[in-house]
């Protein structure tokens, strides 16, 4: 992206709206462009997701139904003409994690190729500038700044409250976006058509390609808001064997959407050690894999580790967190 543009305070907010818990059902798209610090266009669209199918939970937060996007245009449509309005500015997205994701899984799904950009997450930022806040969600930002106006999961409205959150905290700190990313310590994430870089601390940045797996520091919420009051929050969560309804990097990514810190290995500040399904071959006679061992053997030493099932942990798990996958 050109310094110059960045200098300016030039940039594209968006904003997704799903129809299931798939990350290729984009529904909903909001765009809002800025340049020189000021708002100089907004767009709109709705997409129709895959065969229209929606689920009643994502109706019930958006508004949006199969009725309303039965006519819409598909997605590859929607972002080329997206694209060509946010030229080659910077994309910025309040949990850009999300965005981002939904972005990249529906362009693979419509085998649609994105050009390359650069992105920012205002939940990031803000979550860095005032570590004590109770929540991020974008509604309680826009109440900290004074920002009116908001109606949420309405992805126009959310874009542009997005576009104000950012402008405001350069407003507040006096400097521009590169110099807010850098003086809390990131640099802008990146997608290409072979490349995805998160946007997360510049001193953890690692680029990877789309058919890697990123290693747990590197897995960030895709969640506006995480419940305090969740039975994960704050706990350390461990796997052993194979979990029949996800992957271990989906588990890992409901256990700090849930406010947890997921570990690859067992030791005595472990909460939860969370057993699937075991491979007798991999294991010795008495069928314990070496992490249900070590948990064994540190409970009986006094430890508060709690061995459960794959059942129970998704009943931890809060509800939300799930539908966001």
């Amino acid at each position: 992206m050109p310094t110059s543009q960045r200098q300016l305070r030039s940039f594209a907010a968006i904003d997704f709206e799903t129809a299931t818990a798939k990350r290729a059902s984009a529904c909903a798209l909001g765009l809002v462009i800025v340049d020189s610090g000021h708002i100089v266009n907004e767009r709109s669209w709705l997409i129709r997701p895959p065969d229209n199918e929606y689920d009643s939970f994502n109706t019930s937060v958006h508004g949006i139904s199969a009725a309303n996007t039965k006519n819409a245009t598909s997605f590859g449509q929607v972002w080329g003409e997206a694209a060509a309005i946010a030229q080659d500015r910077l994309l910025v997205a309040h949990n850009a994690a999300f965005d981002i994701s939904v972005l990249r899984h529906s362009a693979a799904y419509h085998n649609y190729t994105t050009p390359e950009v650069s992105y920012l997450c205002t939940y990031r930022l803000a979550k860095s500038r005032w570590p004590n806040l109770y929540s991020y969600k974008l509604p309680n930002i826009c109440k900290k700044l004074e920002i009116e106006g908001l109606k949420h999961h309405d992805p126009l409205s959310d874009a542009k409250a997005a576009a104000k959150v950012l402008l405001a905290m350069c407003e507040q700190d006096e400097c521009e976006i590169e110099d807010l990313c850098k003086g809390l310590g990131y640099k802008t994430g990146l997608l290409s058509a072979d490349r995805y870089a998160p946007f997360s601390n510049a001193a953890r940045q690692a680029s990877h390609s789309l058919q890697s797996s990123p290693r747990i520091s590197e897995i960030e919420p895709t969640v506006d808001e995480i419940d305090p009051d969740g039975p994960l929050f704050g706990k350390r969560v461990a796997f052993t064997g194979t979990l029949k309804s996800m992957t271990r990097q989906t588990a890992c990514q409901v256990t700090i959407n849930s406010g947890g810190k997921p570990s690859t290995s067992v030791s005595k500040r472990t909460d939860y050690l969370v057993v699937g399904m075991t491979d007798f071959a991999k294991v010795g006679t008495d069928g314990m894999s070496s992490k249900m061992q070590n948990a064994v053997q540190l409970t009986n030493s006094g430890a508060m580790i709690e061995i459960i099932d794959e059942n129970d942990f998704l009943r931890l798990a809060a509800s939300e967190t799930l539908a966001s996958l």
